[in-house]
């Protein structure tokens, strides 16, 4: 027998469960519309849920907005757009109700701040935003800012009714740029030694009776959200994750795998919790392997991903309590054993 492995694209970046992958260690440079692109992928993450229509209101040199918080600039958010962020994708979007839960933290800021991380207030220019959201028909509008420095190559956009719009797309376009999918490992079965066993039937996949084995490996990976001065107010670091089966001798399924553990931080008032496990099982020839962590991080009270053990034989699975924004990592794999 033997092993083959497919490797995507991501291998030039990882090594399978072990290397850790900043998914906000580049920036895209920034070209002229900084903004629309970073609305424009959101969307697109968000499989066309929601939609943005931008309007420039004013613009201009960033001197000019000296001494106002960002609050007297943009208003204070009357709604937020919420998402559930399935590895990078963006699902059910929604409008909900600002109260209780708005971050001060930039709404209070001074663009002065920018001078203290090395990022000049009378290089930045700034263009005002008025956003037009449109969520299952119904539309609503607030503003938004954002922030280029030409000569640094530098872009960043604020949007109060959307937690950490900017970090969200550029964390699921690096990941998207380097190719970030699991590793497939799959093992042959055995060769046919006569035509009186072919008959008889080889043991193989269901999926694919050529092979004995499969598996897919999650590479760990890191993640941060940053606000507009490039501070980190929540990081995450989510372990590798594995999910495989192969037939034994007698080709019954024999499930396997792990589930690395995961860590992360917040600052400034925000809390991170993170959660990882695996469940396995089998019921006759059919077998599952599921392993998978979650990393929550909330502003306002604490942050939660509980995990607990579902089902019994290939019908496991793992149950999830989570809140706030949820990063994971990991899945599933089921298969059959057979004669083929």
């Amino acid at each position: 027998m033997k092993v083959i492995v497919l490797f995507s694209s991501l291998a030039l970046a990882i090594a399978a469960g072990s290397a850790a992958l900043s998914l906000q260690a580049v920036q895209p440079s920034p070209a002229a519309g900084y903004a629309e692109g970073i609305y424009a992928d959101y969307a697109r993450d968000a499989g066309g849920q929601i939609a943005f229509d931008l309007r420039v209101v004013a613009a201009g040199n960033l001197k000019a907005l000296e001494g106002r918080p960002l609050s007297s600039i943009v208003g204070m958010p009357r709604y937020v757009i919420g998402t559930d962020q399935q590895r990078f994708n963006l699902r059910n979007a929604r409008f909900e109700n600002a109260a209780g839960e708005v971050d001060r933290h930039e709404l209070d800021a001074d663009v002065a701040g920018f001078d203290a991380v090395g990022l000049p207030v009378e290089l930045g220019d700034y263009r005002l935003l008025a956003v037009r959201a449109t969520v299952a028909g119904k539309s609503r509008t607030h503003q938004a800012i954002e922030f280029c420095w030409k000569s640094l190559d530098h872009c960043v956009v604020y949007d109060p009714s959307i937690e950490f719009l900017d970090s969200v797309v550029n964390n699921h376009r690096l990941a998207k740029a380097v190719g970030y999918r699991p590793f497939v490992s799959q093992t042959d079965g055995p060769r046919i030694a006569s035509r009186s066993i072919a008959k008889a039937g080889v043991c193989g996949l269901a999926s694919n009776p050529a092979y004995i084995g499969r598996s897919l490996t999650w590479g760990a990976w890191s993640v941060d959200y940053k606000d507009i001065f490039g501070i980190t107010l929540a990081h995450k670091s989510l372990g590798g994750q594995q999910a495989g089966l192969r037939c034994n001798s007698s080709c019954y399924p024999a499930p396997y795998g792990y589930s690395n553990s995961s860590s992360g931080y917040g600052n400034l008032g925000y809390s991170v919790d993170c959660g990882w496990s695996h469940n396995s099982g089998t019921t006759g020839r059919t077998g599952k392997w599921i392993a998978e962590t979650k990393c929550a991080h909330k502003l306002v009270g604490s942050a939660k991903a509980d995990v607990t053990l579902k089902g019994t034989g290939s019908g496991v699975s793992l149950a999830w309590d989570t809140n706030g924004g949820i990063d994971s990592n990991g899945g599933a794999y089921t298969d059959t054993c057979g004669y083929f």
